[in-house]
């Protein structure tokens, strides 16, 4: 029965995709939320729905933070210093950040098809348009993290590189 509830709560909460309107910059403003003191927050969003159900990874430094699907969003937090963030056969190669401490970064993650292969390319936004965004997006992307429920306060912290 509490399973039943939480499919019609989780069901009845997730925003529809609907006619153009203003950006919701509350709602972005709200996912953008760096918990660990001294982190940045990292969020990649996939409004487009081409190829839809096919996940596609993220990596930070090399390691797995995460996948988007069609109309999904994903976030993670970043330690400060640098990262190297890609993406699925990204041809043009890694997206590079400096992240700060507190620093909220938003990637508008591009799938396109080319010679029958999938590729996801990274593109930095702006606040404004990480709103439009989202407001295309269904659902977060819900991430394993072993021990303890994915909440949306339960993010990864993506350790920086090493400084030679």
């Amino acid at each position: 029965m509490r399973m039943i509830a939480l499919f019609a709560l989780l069901v009845v909460g997730t925003p529809a995709c609907g006619p153009a309107r203003e950006p919701n910059v509350a709602r972005v403003r709200a996912v953008a939320n760096p918990l660990a003191l001294g982190s940045a927050q990292v969020c990649v969003m996939r409004p487009e729905t081409l190829a839809r159900d096919v996940s596609m990874e993220v990596r930070d430094n090399g390691r797995l933070v995460g996948a988007t699907r069609g109309g999904t969003y994903v976030c993670w937090l970043a330690a400060t210093g640098e990262h190297q963030l890609t993406s699925n056969d990204d041809d043009t190669g890694p997206t590079w950040l400096e992240a700060r401490a507190n620093g909220r970064y938003w990637l508008h993650q591009e799938v396109s098809e080319l010679g029958g292969r999938l590729h996801a390319h990274l593109d930095w936004v702006d606040e404004i348009a990480a709103a439009e965004l989202i407001d295309e997006c269904d659902e977060r992307v819900r991430v394993a993290v072993p021990g303890h429920d994915d909440a949306p306060d339960a993010l990864t912290i993506a350790p920086a590189k090493a400084r030679r």
